[in-house]
């Protein structure tokens, strides 16, 4: 297990500092990539520490300290960056705390502020690790269980540093590994480890939004999965969306059954009938797709751990 005061920079010593109680390498969050300190690296890495400041003194364990933090998208499969379009960014943020002892996960929202969804892994559970691609660049990881994940659109700069970080801490992690052996989700209040698809902590029985009443919401109301998911702006467009698509399968139905009327040529009840079956099924076809990827896209979200109840919370 690293300590603390591993050496990171050949051309300065390890140094650790306490900003607000919390144990920070000053010779590596706040310099960049060859170690060299600027007020531009030093006001970008208290930025960060400062919107977590509520969950990082309470997350970090003793002998740990915090090397960097990091911007990033969490990982998503090809079909969903597809579909989903610009809301990928909104439900991938993520910032990734390095410390000596292991890899943080802290899903944030847009201005960097944390969603209580939170995921680590030590050090000696990453067998793998690499940065790779040409512009935004990617933190490819290969866990001891054979899982693979990409944490995606780093920066440049950090991607330097991190690059930095894995070539020293990864080999000093070496028969280190737990029982975890990848990626795991923890509960945002006691930090036990959660188990996947099950969505109450079973230490502190605090619940999470769950699969079952994400499909319920889903079928039901236009736009429900997206609101259960807490993506406002996508629950609004696919309200309107799966409204509409709703309300013309009623009325193709309702014209084939006779139920209402419309005006046609004398004589053509029988293909009109058909035409609005056909008018209905196409649509109704239309509107089961566009619930489907709702509920394939929210089903990520609701797998990160949602939790029903707001700090402070019975």
């Amino acid at each position: 297990m690293p300590a603390a005061e591993v050496s990171i920079y050949a051309s300065r010593a390890p140094q650790i500092v306490a900003s607000n109680g919390l144990p920070i390498r000053e010779d590596v969050a706040y310099s960049d990539a060859k170690g060299e300190e600027s007020e531009r690296s030093r006001r970008r890495a208290q930025e960060a520490i400062d919107k977590l400041r509520d969950i990082l003194p309470s997350l970090l364990e003793p002998k740990e300290a915090i090397f960097c933090l990091v911007r990033c998208q969490a990982p998503v499969g090809a079909l969903e960056q597809l579909f989903v379009g610009w809301s990928i960014y909104q439900i991938t943020a993520t910032v990734l705390v390095f410390t000596n002892l292991r890899v943080i996960h802290l899903g944030v929202d847009s201005k960097g502020k944390w969603k209580r969804t939170l995921r680590s892994v030590r050090w000696g559970d990453i067998a793998e690790a690499r940065i790779k691609g040409w512009g935004s660049k990617v933190l490819a990881l290969k866990y001891a269980s054979g899982k693979k994940e990409n944490y995606w659109r780093l920066r440049r700069r950090d991607a330097k540093k991190v690059k930095t970080l894995l070539e020293i801490l990864i080999p000093a992690s070496r028969g280190d590994m737990t029982a975890a052996q990848e990626m795991v989700a923890l509960c945002p209040d006691c930090r036990a480890r959660l188990t996947p698809e099950k969505y109450r902590c079973e230490s502190c029985r605090l619940a999470f939004k769950d699969q079952k009443t994400l499909l319920r919401r889903t079928l039901l109301i236009p736009g429900g999965g997206y609101w259960y998911a807490g993506l406002w702006p996508l629950g609004l467009m696919s309200f309107f969306g799966e409204g509409v698509l709703t309300l013309l399968v009623i009325t193709q139905i309702l014209l084939a059954t006779g139920i209402v009327t419309s005006e046609g040529k004398p004589g053509s009840a029988q293909s009109t009938s058909a035409g609005f079956w056909t008018a209905a099924a196409i649509l109704a076809l239309l509107l089961a797709l566009e619930k489907a990827l709702a509920y394939i896209h929210t089903r990520r979200v609701i797998r990160t751990f949602l939790p029903l109840q707001k700090p402070g919370q019975v």
